[in-house]
């Protein structure tokens, strides 16, 4: 079961894949979660374009009201940047402006299926996007474990790229002895004594990393 958001694309998916019911063809937020709720669709359709530049919260509220739709964006520009985002907002699948019918079916069916269909292009987008996310949580996980607090992490950061405590002091509109201070609580956090040693662990543990 399908909802189009947007009559025009709705028509599309009828000719695309007739196995499937579309419920409707939507063109308001309003209209669109009123059907969530009546019709519980299993896949969402959304004209990206047709939006207003809204259609990113509306697949969040999609996502809010119906957790288990899926959603299919059409209309996006094929760049990385613009469907990452898409997918980080709750998008399952997606398709551009000039796509045909055979591939809008296809989609369906994938997305249907529970597939996230992407190119190989996109789908080294997502892993590297991915590690990205999980090496950042690494880096969480492991100065939340030090209980190093954000000061300090600013403090080290100013370390690592050779500046003295008086330096760092006024970078970061600080006094000196407060700098000294936050230096030495890092030292007993990570168990060391030299500032080159607290460096090299930071950067072996990528804590460095903006």
């Amino acid at each position: 079961m399908l909802v189009g958001f947007g009559r025009l694309f709705a028509e599309c998916l009828v000719q695309a894949a007739p196995e499937f019911r579309v419920v409707e063809g939507v063109e308001a937020k309003e209209e669109m979660l009123r059907c969530l709720v009546d019709e519980h669709p299993d896949i969402v359709a959304i004209d990206a374009a047709s939006m207003n530049g809204h259609a990113l919260d509306i697949v969040r509220s999609i996502g809010n009201a119906a957790p288990d739709a899926r959603v299919i964006a059409y209309g996006l520009e094929p760049t990385q940047e613009t469907v990452l985002r898409w997918i980080e907002a709750g998008a399952s699948g997606y398709l551009p402006r000039d796509a045909s019918l055979t591939e809008l079916k296809r989609t369906v069916q994938l997305v249907a299926a529970g597939h996230m269909p992407a190119t190989p292009e996109m789908a080294f987008a997502l892993f590297s996007r991915l590690a990205e996310l999980a090496r950042a949580r690494r880096r969480t996980n492991a100065l939340e474990s030090l209980l190093l607090t954000q000061r300090e992490v600013d403090v080290l950061r100013l370390i690592a790229k050779g500046l003295p405590n008086r330096d760092i002091a006024q970078r970061l509109s600080l006094s000196f002895h407060t700098v000294k201070n936050h230096v030495q609580n890092i030292f007993k956090k990570i168990d060391v004594t030299r500032r080159m040693d607290a460096v090299a662990c930071a950067r072996r543990q990528g804590w460095l990393d903006e």
